[in-house]
Parts: C-alpha cells; structure tokens; sequence
C-alpha cells in the first residue's frame, strides 16, 4: 500500500526522467529551479532529465523503499506548461496524478514495502505557428528521508 502525503503543486520545480546522462543545459535549469523543491529531503544524487518537445510522453520506472519517505519533484521547461504525470503501479494502477500548470510539482510518497513504480509524464500539444520545433527540460528528482 502507497501513502501519499499532501500533494502541493508549487512554482518552481523541473523534472523528467528519460535520460540518466542529461544535457548540460538541463543539468543547469535543474540545479536552479528544481533542487530547492526537494528540501528538505536528501536528493538521492540521481538526475533523470531530458529535452523534449511538445507532444512528447515518456516514462520511467523507479524504486521506492520501505522504511524512507520520499519527494517526487517533476520540474518541467515554463514553455510545458499543463504537463500530466502520472505514478502508477506495475499493474497499471493510478496511485497520484496531477498537472504541472506553472514549473514544477511536488508529490510526498510513504511506501509500505520496497517496490517499483512507474512514473509517466505527458507533454501537451502546443500549436506551432512556426517552422522552429522548440525543446525544454523535463526533470524527475526523487529526495527522501528515513522515516
């Protein structure tokens, strides 16, 4: 069974999670507008990041321990804004789900036994009135503290 302790969608977060080796444009707009988010938890020194672009869904799957209470911090470009994410078991259930609508979110998790999660973020279709195709950061951080 899944805990998850008051949700709270925040200004200032980045996050996502298809890459383990980010750019270093992500890394930078990680560490100044996401990493703050997770205090204080201890980041778990994992940076999941990667640009995308509109349209885009990914996911990633992640571990949660029994034992630590954790900070999920999806922090995405302004440019993303009404991103979805979704926290789902293996089999497909919804634990949490909310929509990103300025940079970031925050989601505090409490497990009651070691398991994997899958994490799914979805980017909104945004209308191109150009011929440039723009990209952002999409960050997933991930901080915990032992109960």
């Amino acid at each position: 069974m899944i805990n998850l302790l008051y949700p709270k969608t925040t200004l200032l977060f980045l996050g996502l999670f298809l890459s383990i080796g980010a750019s270093a444009q992500c890394k930078g707009f990680t560490k100044r507008n996401c990493l703050p988010g997770l205090e204080p938890y201890l980041s778990n020194g994992q940076l999941n990041a990667a640009q995308m672009t509109a349209g885009q869904n990914a996911e990633v799957q992640l571990t949660f321990s029994k034992g630590l209470s954790y900070r999920l911090l999806v922090c995405t470009d302004p440019y993303f804004e009404n991103t979805i994410y979704l926290l789902k078991s293996l089999d497909d259930t919804v634990l949490a789900t909310d929509t990103i609508t300025d940079t970031y979110v925050v989601q505090d998790i409490e497990v009651d036994q070691t398991q994997p999660l899958m994490l799914q973020i979805q980017l909104p279709e945004i209308e191109n009135t150009t011929d440039i195709v723009r990209d952002g950061c999409v960050t997933i951080l991930i901080g915990f503290k032992e109960d």
